[in-house]
């Protein structure tokens, strides 16, 4: 059957078809119980797997060794993150004048992300993680951050407290995108601002790799969401100054090493989802990834927006 009569959850529209594409985890070879088929929405032009997973699926595709949760990356990936850790707090600090800086993070990890941008400010932090393990982590390093999703969680002491919620690599990761916005939305002080970055299926990287592009990032990634979308989608919330733009990302060594491990069979010992050969990958990819976003057509997009 290549029709879904499930609504789109960027957009809520009905015209879905399945997509002739059967995904892959090239990065960590996790296989869900059931295949999750991916559907593409006319309306909108985004993508997403149905059924949708439970939780617990959800949360079952992430491994103790997923990047995201170690530090060891090589050198240059780790001179990268430091180098945007700095830039993220030092764009807060313009951006919110008062002091301590409130910010809330969906998807909050194990906070070294925290620590880190703490050397350029003086910040509040709190946040949600669906890892048990990675809340525990949090808590060691002096953080309370609420375990489970941000669709579920109980808001109702938060409310109207933050200055910024960030959402960094994650509205392609949560089960419902129109509830996420909506419990941001709440989540901040009017005058506040939701932020974060994702990728953008607006991109020539999408193009050039096809099926391998880092983009889909299969089980986790659960829907890919074109600019035009997401702009309307945080609208829908309640949000004004809505801006949505290409940005300077080094995504494409990702998808040059799926391309390698799914087209050419490459095969290497991996440490966090990256094989010997990723830090060569992103030196590689420079010059590509500064063309696509000289032209607006980045694989990542940043999204920025205003609560009145």
């Amino acid at each position: 059957m290549n029709r879904t009569t499930a609504e789109c959850v960027i957009c809520g529209g009905s015209d879905n078809h399945l997509v002739d594409r059967q995904p892959e985890d090239y990065e960590y070879f996790i296989k869900p119980k059931s295949p999750l088929k991916v559907y593409h929405c006319r309306t909108c032009g985004c993508e997403f797997v149905y059924p949708r997973p439970s939780v617990e699926e959800l949360t079952s595709f992430y491994p103790l060794h997923y990047h995201t949760y170690n530090d060891d990356h090589g050198l240059i990936a780790a001179t990268l993150v430091a180098m945007r850790s700095k830039a993220r707090a030092r764009f807060f600090n313009q951006l919110i004048k008062t002091r301590p800086i409130h910010l809330f993070d969906v998807g909050a990890g194990d906070c070294r992300h925290f620590n880190d941008m703490s050397k350029y400010g003086d910040f509040d932090f709190a946040g949600v993680e669906i890892k048990p393990e990675m809340v525990e982590a949090a808590a060691r390093r002096g953080y309370r951050v609420e375990l489970g999703t941000i669709e579920d969680l109980d808001i109702s002491s938060y409310e109207n407290r933050f200055d910024i919620v960030t959402m960094y690599q994650l509205v392609e990761h949560v089960l419902d995108p129109q509830l996420l916005f909506r419990k941001a939305f709440s989540l901040l002080k009017p005058g506040g601002y939701v932020t974060g970055q994702l990728p953008s299926m607006d991109c020539i990287e999408r193009r050039v790799f096809g099926r391998y592009w880092a983009g889909y990032h299969y089980p986790r990634h659960i829907q890919m969401v074109s600019p035009k979308a997401l702009s309307a989608l945080i609208k829908q919330s309640g949000f004004s100054r809505v801006e949505v733009k290409s940005a300077l990302h080094l995504h494409a060594a990702q998808s040059a090493q799926n391309f390698l491990i799914g087209k050419l069979g490459y095969r290497a010992k991996m440490t966090h989802g990256k094989t010997p050969l990723y830090s060569s990958l992103l030196l590689l990819a420079a010059p590509f990834c500064l063309l696509e976003h000289a032209v607006g057509k980045g694989g990542m997009m940043n999204f920025i927006a205003l609560k009145p």
